[in-house]
Formats: structure tokens, sequence, C-alpha cells
């Protein structure tokens, strides 16, 4: 008997940790500890029949009542505290005081019967307190009913061991541990279903696909949401009922303008079906099938050569332009198409596109019978099955390098002077020698926008051609390894390779060149500037044009031929900080008025020419110390204004004299509202129209325009006057004084500086006639003695200007002059 409760209990403590039904309730484990207690001590007693060993499984037996009380409680989820605990076992223990012998003999069993029966009745009362909670328990009927039903048979049992039978100790244990097992058993067998039943309805309606459980008669037992929307059959109404529709494995249905497949699962009691949506992949097929027949019809009929090569270059597919234009076909190897000089780029292609995917190449190959093709390959790789390929688009290009090759001229080219643009000869300087020195020659035709306005462009055209014709000669009877290039309209580069490989010989080899190529180039009876640099080819490309274009403006600047040094850098930094004292005095109104006499035969003066002074530290600097950096930063214009206002204001002071003249720049005349800013001040200070001239000199109409025409005319509509200033110098023409509203013409100091010159003297009188034919006022510059005012009243001209009359003053002292 010990044997048989020894192997329930291990089965039982087996199951209860495999199960894990401590989770449950911990009272399992006091109960699996309890019998194991009780199970040993029995034993111990069969062999000794120790009277204490009964007591203490006396008191240690009856702590099984409040366990079963606290297993009720955490079967209905609610816990017990150790205070409960203790007040249900108080009274037990109390009944017990009389009756410790209660698993003695059976003679004491029998007078002690009284508290016996109270003790049997106090456990059904704690049994009936059990069943209550078990009741309430959120678990099954069934599982409540197998519970309170093993429980009420053993406290049955165990009742009757008590006050009827001989209390066999062994009997108790083996009764009461085969219980706890069977009860726990239960749980674990009902809380399996339970999880299952739950399991599986809750997976059946949460599975998206729709599904279906019949019986082998084709009865419905069950169904989801999904299946009774795709069926279109009410749950309650097909349940236990016969489907009317059979389908087949893999058969695919369309209901409800969606596409389902329909898989069929045979059991052995049963099928399944299961409705899966592959309305998408429907799709998907269909524009799979359609973009396969756009891409065969694509491959079939592309004009260009199409082949798809594996990375090793064996064909797998081409078409039919492919095999016309390389002679190869299928299963054949892309490599025998590479000339031999290519093989290595070849190889690189194919690499370039495992790498980055595509690759576009301009290259040459040939077909198979040896013919060389131009060709543009455009390739992209992709992936079938794990599988990689290269399509390649083979696109003949022969026809355009042809092409591109006589265009290569045609652009390289100048097609007026037939020698070689800008864009050739910058390339050209890259392939220069390291090693040697060379020379870049920069000629510039003077005053050629004048000769296009004035002569035309006819002309201008044949006077180009003879320069580059001059140039050509020039290098052909030098034997000079040169490049000549027409780079701008009328400037040309003539770029001389290989002079020396000593720096200071290839200089003076430089100087020789442009010197007998100025000799050559004055027969054409122009003037050109000439500006040049002697480099090496480790040098910036960039900086040595610059530093060639440098030379030149410092050409035109000084008149003469300018080779690049150090010494003009230097000077370049000079003027920039000649820039800047500019910019602040511009900001501090360091530039000043001063003012010209302008007067008649009898030294009255009636009038004045504006000059521009820069004082600074209390000292007068001249023009010619930044009225070159004004124009060329268009900081004249804010200059000219300042300077206006300040004579504005002068000559609301002094009425008396009848007119101002002043100096207008090309650059301010072309703006748009030149006119607008200077009426405003005129305006301001109440000064009439009249009082004003405006000089303008002859290199305005090198960029005579539009807005130019619209200032002349806006200023001439206000009834300010016009004056051509140093007429007879620069490039006169009578077409100016014809078409173009001028008032006063000013003769250039040179005419009266000369005037004993009977040539002189005949020319100021032409020019005189010439102002009284178009009613002009002239005015000569530069009288600086009686004698040429004489001269010049004899010829008949009424109002002068010089140094005889005035010099430049300050408006101050051209006030007291005047007053």
């Amino acid at each position: 008997m010990i044997l048989a409760v020894l192997t329930i209990n291990i089965v039982f403590v087996i199951y209860l940790l495999e199960r894990r039904l401590y989770r449950l309730s911990k009272v399992f484990i006091h109960v699996v500890s309890i019998l194991f207690i009780l199970t040993f001590l029995e034993a111990l007693n069969f062999k000794t029949n120790n009277l204490y060993i009964q007591y203490l499984e006396d008191i240690i037996g009856l702590t099984l009542i409040p366990a079963f009380y606290v297993f009720s409680k955490d079967i209905n989820g609610e816990k017990t505290n150790i205070k409960e605990r203790i007040l249900i076992s108080i009274p037990i223990f109390l009944l017990n005081i009389p009756n410790l012998f209660l698993f003695g003999k059976s003679d004491i069993l029998l007078e002690n019967r009284i508290f016996s029966m109270l003790l049997v009745i106090y456990g059904a009362i704690i049994l009936f307190l059990s069943f209550s909670n078990i009741l309430k328990a959120n678990i099954k009927k069934s599982i409540k009913h197998s519970i309170i039903l093993i429980s009420s048979t053993l406290l049955f049992y165990i009742s009757l061991e008590i006050l009827f039978f001989s209390k066999n100790t062994l009997r108790i244990l083996f009764s009461v541990s085969l219980s706890f097992f069977i009860t726990m058993f239960i749980l674990i067998r009902r809380s399996w279903l339970n999880i299952l039943d739950e399991l599986k309805d809750e997976l059946l309606m949460s599975f998206s696909d729709g599904i279906i459980v019949l019986d082998n008669q084709g009865y419905v037992l069950d169904l989801n949401k999904t299946a009774s929307k795709i069926l279109n059959l009410n749950f309650n109404n097909i349940i236990n009922k016969k489907l009317e529709e059979n389908f087949n494995n893999d058969e695919v249905i369309f209901k409800n303008n969606t596409y389902y497949i329909v898989k069929k699962l045979s059991f052995k009691n049963g099928i399944v079906y299961l409705f899966r949506n592959i309305t998408k992949e429907m799709e998907y097929s269909k524009k799979h099938t359609i973009a396969d027949k756009l891409f065969s019809t694509l491959f079939k009929n592309i004009p260009d050569a199409v082949a798809i090569i594996t990375p090793k270059g064996k064909i797998i597919e081409c078409n039919r332009q492919f095999t016309n234009l390389f002679k190869l076909k299928r299963l054949e190897n892309i490599e025998s198409i590479v000339p031999s000089y290519l093989k290595s780029e070849s190889k690189l292609i194919i690499l370039e596109v495992l790498k980055n995917g595509y690759a576009t190449y301009e290259t040459i190959r040939k077909s198979k019978d040896g013919k060389s093709v131009f060709v543009k390959i455009r390739a992209v790789k992709f992936e079938i099955d794990d599988k990689v390929f290269l399509y390649t688009i083979y696109t003949d290009i022969s026809k355009e390098k042809m092409l591109s090759s006589k265009l290569s001229n045609l652009l390289e080219k100048d097609p007026l002077t037939d020698t070689f643009n800008k864009t050739y000869i910058v390339k050209q300087m890259g392939n220069l020698s390291s090693l040697l020195y060379h020379s870049l020659i920069l000629i510039d035709i003077k005053g050629f926008k004048w000769i296009n306005s004035i002569k035309g462009h006819k002309f201008g055209d044949q006077l180009l051609r003879e320069v580059s014709n001059t140039l050509k000669e020039f290098t052909k009877k030098e034997g000079l390894d040169v490049i000549i290039s027409r780079a701008q309209n009328d400037e040309f580069w003539f770029l001389i390779k290989d002079l020396d490989i000593d720096p200071i010989n290839a200089l003076e080899k430089t100087k020789e060149i442009i010197a007998k190529l100025k000799k050559d180039l004055s027969t054409l009876e122009q003037n050109f500037f000439i500006g040049s640099y002697v480099f090496k080819n480790s040098e910036d490309l960039e900086e040595i044009i610059r530093k060639a274009t440098l030379s030149l403006s410092k050409a035109k600047e000084s008149n003469k031929e300018v080779i690049y040094s150090k010494e003009i850098e230097d000077q370049i930094q000079k003027e920039i900080k000649k820039e800047n004292l500019i910019k602040i005095a511009i900001r501090n109104q360091e530039f000043i008025p001063f003012l010209q006499p302008i007067s008649t035969e009898d030294r009255k003066i009636i009038g004045a020419e504006v000059l521009i002074r820069w004082k600074k530290d209390g000292k007068i600097i001249p023009p010619s110390e930044f009225l070159n950096f004004l124009e060329k930063s268009r900081k004249i214009t804010d200059v000219s204004l300042q300077i206006f206002e300040k004579v504005m204001d002068f000559l609301k002071k002094n009425p008396k004299l009848k007119f101002i003249d002043i100096n207008i720049s090309p650059v301010q005349i072309k703006e748009p509202d030149f006119p607008i800013n200077y009426l405003k001040i005129m305006e301001k200070y109440n000064i009439p129209s009249q009082k004003i001239v405006f000089e303008i000199t002859e290199n305005l109409f090198l960029s005579y325009d539009n807005t130019v025409k619209e200032n002349i005319s806006r200023l001439k509509a206000e009834g300010i006057k016009l004056c051509l200033d140093d007429f007879g110098t620069g490039y006169s023409s009578l077409s100016y004084l014809r078409n173009l509203p001028f008032d006063i013409l000013k003769i250039d100091r040179e005419f009266v500086k000369n005037i004993d010159d009977e040539k002189n003297i005949n020319l100021l009188k032409a020019i005189y006639s010439i102002c009284e034919t178009f009613n002009l006022i002239a005015i000569p510059e530069g009288v600086e003695n009686a004698r040429q005012l004489e001269i010049l009243s004899m010829i008949g001209f009424k109002l002068f200007q010089g140094y005889y009359f005035g010099k430049p003053q300050s408006l101050s002292e051209f006030s007291k002059l005047i007053n």
C-alpha cells in the first residue's frame, strides 16, 4: 500500500512540474509535500508503531482542510491572506485537542467520537464554502461538477474512516493522493480542451482566407466570416446543412469581382476548403503577360542591335539587328566582336556594369567579317532566378562620328579668317611640352568697334582677313611653330610653341618676335595693342590666359607692347589698393567740383565747365589718378550725381552764370534712368534746363544704342543742351553732326596749340564754317594767350575756354572770380 501511495505521489509530482499546474494554484505543492511527509511517517510508524508519530500525522493531515479552501479561492481567481488561513485553521486544531489520538487506537477513538463528529461537521462547512467558490469560478460547468463530486466523495469516505472504521491512515493517504491526481488531470485535460476550442474559434474567425469545414457527407460543420462573405452564406442557415457547391483543389473561382484559389484538404472525417484572394496576383499575371509581349516586340523591332549576355560574354539572346550588324548569333561569345587592342576595355565595361548596375561607352567594335563599327554601348545588369545577365544595346554611330569629324574642323575654325577659334587653341595649350617655355601673344585691333560702325562691317571683315593673312605669312617667313586663333571679335591669339628651355632666352625671343610682328602689321595702316606672357605648361591654364589678358589690358592703357612681368602684378596690387581708397572717398564725398571759365572775347565769364577733383588729406588729386577706375567700376554715376548736386546749389546762389557744362560718361548715358536722376536734382534747386549743357565725347558712339538715343531725346525734350567735346581728334564724322541734336561743339586744344600753322588755321576755319552750317556754337579749348584769342576771334569764334581766362578752381574761388 505504501508503495502504491508513493507511486501515485511521484506521478503527481512529475505531472505537476511538467504541466506547471502550480501556476494555477500553489496548493498543489502544499498537498504533494504533505502527502510525501505523511507517507514517510506512516512507513516509519509501520515499523516502530510509535504513538508520537501518529500524533504528528494527525496534526499535519489536518492542514489539508484549509488547503482545499485555498485551492477553491485560487480556482475562483481570488487571493487568500495569512490571517484568513489562520482563522480557518484554528477551529480545526481546537476541535482536535481532545482528540489528539484521532489516528491512534480504536478505544481512544470511540471515547472522542463527539469531537470527531464536530471535526467532520466543521470540515463539511469548509468544504461547502470551497464548493461555493468553485461554483463561482469562471470555468466550464463540467469541471466544477467533477471537482465537487470528487471532493464530496473524498470527504464522505474520510468521515466514514474517522467515525466508523478503524481509521486506516494508508487508505486515507491513497484516497487523498488519488483524488488530487484525478482532480489535477481533469483540470489539465479540461484546460487543454478549453484552450484548443478557444484557439480554434479565434484562429478560424481571424484567418484572412475563407475556411469551411465539412463532414464526409458534405454537411457544414463550421465556417468563418470570410467564407460566408465569399460564398454569400448565412452562418446560422448553413450550419449542419449540406453545401450545394463542390470545389476542386487549386480551382480558381470568381466571386464578387474577386479571384480566389480553392485549396481542398481532405481528412479522415471530413473536408476543409480554403479560399485565398489572388486578385492582385491575377492582375499582375495579366500585366506580366502584356509586359512580356511588349518586351518581346521591342526586343525584336528596336532599330538598335540588342543582346542579352552572361558576365562571361556568352550571348543568350540577340535580335536580328545585332546579327546583321556584327554577323554574330546566339550562344557565340561577345568577345569575338572586340578588337584585340580593346580587350581590356571590354572587361572594364562588364566589371563596371556588375558593380554599378549600368554603363555607357562610345567605342569601336568589329563585325565577324572584320569591318570596324563605331558604337555607343549602353549596358544594364538584371537578375532572373539569382542568375546575373547583361542587357546590352549597341547603337551604330559610325555616320555620326564621320560627320562629327567633319564638323570638328568647322567648329574649331573661324570661317571668316580660316584661323582656329578660342576653344581649339585653349585645348592645344594643355598639350604643350612641360619641359620648354612657350609664349602666348594677344593682338587687338585698336578702335575696331568704331571702324565697324563708321566704315561698315564689310570693311571690318576684310580687315580681319588681312590681319589673319599677315600673321600666317609672318609665321611661314620666321619658321615658327605657331597656332593662330581669332579668339574674340577683333582679338587674335598667337601661340608660339617650344621657344626655349631657358626662361630668359624665351623672353628675349618673344620680344624679337613682337618687334618683327609689329613691323609687318604696320603695313595694314592700323594701330594694334599687343600683350604677351611667357609660360611653362606646368602652370594653370586659366592663370596663363589671365596673365596674357592682363598684359593686353596694360598695353591698351599704355598704348605700347606689354610682356607680363611681376611689376605688372605689383601694379595691379597698387591699383586694388587705390580702388579701395576711391571707394572710401565716394562714401566720404571727397570728390569735389572745380570750375573752368568759358568767356567771351572781352574776357567776360558767361559759363563754366565742371571738372572733377579728389581732395584727400588737404591735397588735390588730378582725374588721371581715379577717373578711369570710376568708369570701369561704374562708380562714376554716384560721384557725378554728388558733383552735380553741389554745382546746382552753386548755380542757385550765383544766377549770373548763363550755363554750366557737365561732362557725362558713356557709362552714365547708357543707363535707362540717367535723365530722371539729374532732372530731380535740377527740380530740387529750381534750376532752368536752359542753363545746363551735357558734354559727351565721341567714344560714346562706339556703343550707341536705343537706350542712348532715348536718353538724348529725353534731355533735348527737357530743354537741356548737348555739347560734343574734343571734336577733331578722335573719329569725328559729319554724320554725327547731321544725325544728332548737338547745340555746342568744343574744338580740341591741339588745333589751338598749333595755331601758327596755316593748315591748322584752315582746319579751324573749316570747322567754324561747319558749325555755322549746322547752327552750332563753337568753343575752342586750350586758349592760353592773347595771340591765340586774336586769331580765333578773327575766324569768327565768340566763346573761348582756356588758362588765358582762368584755370580750373574750387567753387569758392570761382565765386570770388565772377563776383
